[in-house]
């Protein structure tokens, strides 16, 4: 009997358990480039405050409607370039991990070549943002 209660305790257990990760989904939508800018930023000064506190996180942006410009990897455009730098940072010190809709690339006429060399693609934004909810990332909206 004590050894049914010991497995059924470990079986059990890791339902209850608690990860100290913090874990986030930035949802950028928005076409204003300014306001996207401003966001990556946040972005960046969240990460390194939670490295400098030495907390785990885990930070997922995902691109799609107004935002993927951001994804062309020969812009032209100064604000969208000033960002993809910011980007490139985010990517390289703190392990953001960049994630473009296949839906909208196909939609704004760009190809995998077209992307920064940095960025995944998804099939669909949404669904992968209900799916990193559903896993226990916060969701923030950039729309």
């Amino acid at each position: 009997m004590k050894s049914l209660l010991i497995s059924l305790i470990l079986l059990i257990s890791p339902l209850f358990a608690h990860s100290d990760t913090q874990k986030a989904v930035f949802d950028c939508a928005s076409d204003d480039m300014r306001y996207v800018g401003s966001r990556i930023w946040l972005i960046e000064q969240s990460a390194k405050e939670l490295k400098e506190k030495k907390i785990p996180y885990q930070f997922v942006l995902t691109v799609h409607s107004g935002c993927t410009p951001l994804m062309d990897n020969e812009s032209g455009e100064e604000t969208i370039e000033m960002i993809q730098k910011r980007l490139k940072v985010l990517v390289d010190t703190y392990d953001l991990k960049i994630e473009a809709c296949g839906i909208a690339l196909e939609r704004f006429g760009y190809d995998a070549e077209d992307l920064l060399p940095y960025v995944s693609t998804v099939r669909n934004s949404i669904t992968r943002v209900i799916e990193l909810q559903n896993s226990g990332y916060a969701f923030i909206p950039y729309h």
